[in-house]
């Protein structure tokens, strides 16, 4: 199992434009969980943010256009962030920031499966 896992890493071909088209079909919807927590570190109640977030995020998911889009119209939303913050918040690098540390933090063992020295 480790050997086929092996091979079918080695052979991996990853296509960056791909993922993100992919990530770019939820029309903004990954980073929901981000408005909900800018919201509330701005003052409004968690049960106030998730219902404007959902409210938002429903009407996406139902009737197509973009979340950001939405939110930019939304006077509850608006009136707790600005244009500036929301674009802060739909920056992709929100997630793949990390992703060096992460790695190195993941596999760092895996180099070193020896045991102690």
């Amino acid at each position: 199992m480790l050997a086929r896992f092996e091979a079918m890493m080695e052979n991996l071909i990853v296509y960056p434009e791909r993922m993100l088209a992919n990530l770019n079909m939820t029309r903004g919807l990954i980073f929901s969980q981000m408005v909900l927590l800018k919201l509330v570190e701005k003052g409004m109640s968690r049960e106030d943010a998730y219902a404007v977030v959902q409210k938002n995020a429903m009407k996406t998911w139902m009737e197509g256009g973009d979340f950001k889009s939405l939110l930019l119209g939304d006077g509850e939303v608006m009136a707790c962030l600005s244009s500036e913050e929301l674009d802060r918040i739909f920056r992709m690098d929100n997630f793949l920031g990390r992703l060096d540390t992460i790695f190195d933090r993941v596999f760092a063992g895996a180099t070193n499966s020896s045991g102690p020295e």
